[in-house]
């Protein structure tokens, strides 16, 4: 072969190399999910979700209630609620199924399925 001459073989070994050697940069972020980002790592969508859960559980719960509760967080389905004594957890537990079905017609996005009493702290 003469020199400045090349073949098939050389152009496949030369664009195999160009791609091991390619760089791919990522784009830059938008500024909405800068943002988006900031919120959820300062938790402001969560608490939003919190104050929505404390007015469900005030309206569900009745004045009767409310003074003496406070909603916790929702885990795999199950409320936790917050109680400031146990005589007012023991009338939580006869009322249970009322409280269950009340919180799910507020907040059938929440998937409610249960819900736990537990000694705690109540204040707001």
């Amino acid at each position: 072969m003469e020199p400045g001459q090349y073949d098939e073989q050389d152009f496949d070994n030369a664009s195999d190399l160009v791609k091991l050697r390619q760089r791919y940069f990522r784009r830059p972020k938008t500024p909405a999910n800068i943002i988006s980002q900031m919120m959820a790592r300062q938790g402001y969508g969560q608490t939003k979700s919190n104050d929505e859960l404390n007015e469900a559980w005030e309206i569900a719960s009745g004045p009767r209630f409310a003074k003496n509760t406070k909603a916790g967080r929702i885990n795999r389905g199950v409320l936790e609620v917050h109680v400031s004594s146990s005589a007012a957890m023991n009338m939580l537990s006869f009322e249970k199924k009322k409280l269950l079905s009340a919180m799910q017609q507020q907040l059938p996005q929440n998937n409610i399925k249960d819900l736990r009493f537990k000694l705690g702290n109540v204040a707001r």
